[in-house]
């Protein structure tokens, strides 16, 4: 089952991707030379702050980190992988690319495995195809970090479900060395292994937690010697409007939800209406289906913590941009998705169709706004 979803959610992307990339115009201005033009929704935005990390490192901080955007914002786990590829003479966007889309299909198989053991076959094969289907899965086809985290923090919490923490310890470290948001993994793994009372509990969690505070630290002292800050990599999310964890709040969130009401106002046809209402919208959605989760497990479930920590760090930050994307992390709101598709099955068709239609309208966006 986890093939198939994979199989007909990529195609349905790819090909939009494809028809999107050859029939609108796209300028080449920030795309990088790897990327073929027929797969420009596919290799803009952040792909190109990845692929400039590879070819040319990190940027040296001349004064101008959080005041305008650079490639110190971008967490070195991609790449690095990008790097591996360009010194093996092959094409890094090809390489990355295929890498995160087999990744999508891991986590389609970790979390078959994982619902499997919690309930039953039939929610997992559900809960497999509303991930593969859920409309931010388009970001798990770029080459992004996305699927990559994904399958990283699934995998890491079947670990931790099935006692093995010293696996689930490497996976949260890949996961931590991908993007901010991967350490969320390891508090996962953590409460998994905190809420089993066999003896040795303490040593288990070490394992699994260890190595993701071994990589930060490396990273972080890495950049303190080779650029001047250690935390460069958080201050540089300033030049994308998000504040300081929390404090970010007060400082950038009222003004962002200004914007947003400014942007409706203006009626101007130019602004980013469907981003805003994309991050928005997931926003709301996810919220949604946390409620539901909570129902369903209470509120001490690791589960849960995991799924609203995801959910409060960006938004901690004072931003809704990109909660669409960076929700898709809290796979455990699947499970409710799932249940609710399960209790009518007259609802799947017009779910599905309305998956479809958004997957389509995120494809066009992408193309429409590529660089």
């Amino acid at each position: 089952m986890p093939l198939q979803a994979w199989a007909a959610s990529r195609a349905l992307i790819l090909g939009l991707a494809l028809i999107t990339g050859l029939l609108i115009p796209s300028s080449d201005r920030g795309l990088d030379p790897s990327v073929p033009s027929a797969l420009a929704p596919l290799g803009a935005w952040d792909t190109g702050w990845y692929l400039d990390v590879a070819r040319y490192g990190y940027s040296v901080d001349y004064g101008q980190v959080g005041l305008v955007e650079t490639n110190l914002a971008f967490f070195p786990g991609l790449p690095m992988l990008m790097a591996g590829a360009l010194t093996l003479g092959l094409n890094p966007f090809a390489v990355s690319f295929a890498v995160a889309n087999i990744a999508f299909l891991v986590a389609l198989m970790g979390l078959h495995s994982l619902t499997s053991t919690l309930w039953d076959r039939r929610l997992a094969d559900r809960a497999v195809w509303c991930l593969a289907l859920f409309p931010p899965s388009l970001f798990a086809s770029l080459a992004y970090t996305e699927g990559l985290t994904l399958a990283l923090a699934i995998g890491a919490a079947l670990a931790a479900v099935r006692r093995n923490p010293m696996l689930a310890g490497v996976l949260v470290a890949g996961a931590t060395l991908m993007r901010p948001t991967g350490v969320l993994a390891g508090i996962l793994v953590a409460v998994i292994l905190a809420r089993d009372p066999s003896p040795g509990r303490l040593k288990r969690i070490g394992l699994a937690i260890g190595p993701a505070i071994g990589v930060s630290i490396a990273f972080m002292v890495w950049m303190q010697l080779a650029r001047g800050s250690a935390t460069l990599p958080y201050d540089a999310q300033a030049a994308w409007d998000r504040g300081p964890l929390l404090v970010g709040l007060v400082t950038h969130l009222p003004g962002e939800l200004a914007g947003f009401v400014g942007e409706f106002a203006s009626l101007d046809p130019s602004h980013e209406w469907a981003a805003i209402i994309r991050d928005v919208g997931f926003f709301a959605l996810y919220v949604l289906l946390l409620g539901l989760l909570v129902h369903r497990f209470g509120w001490r479930s690791p589960w849960v913590l995991y799924s609203l920590l995801v959910l409060a760090l960006p938004l901690g930050s004072g931003s809704f941009t990109s909660m669409a994307r960076l929700g898709l992390l809290a796979f455990p709101l699947m499970w409710p998705l799932a249940e609710w598709l399960e209790r009518d099955h007259r609802r799947i068709r017009p779910a599905a169709t309305v998956a479809v239609l958004f997957i389509a309208m995120g494809v066009l966006q992408l193309a429409v706004r590529s660089p």
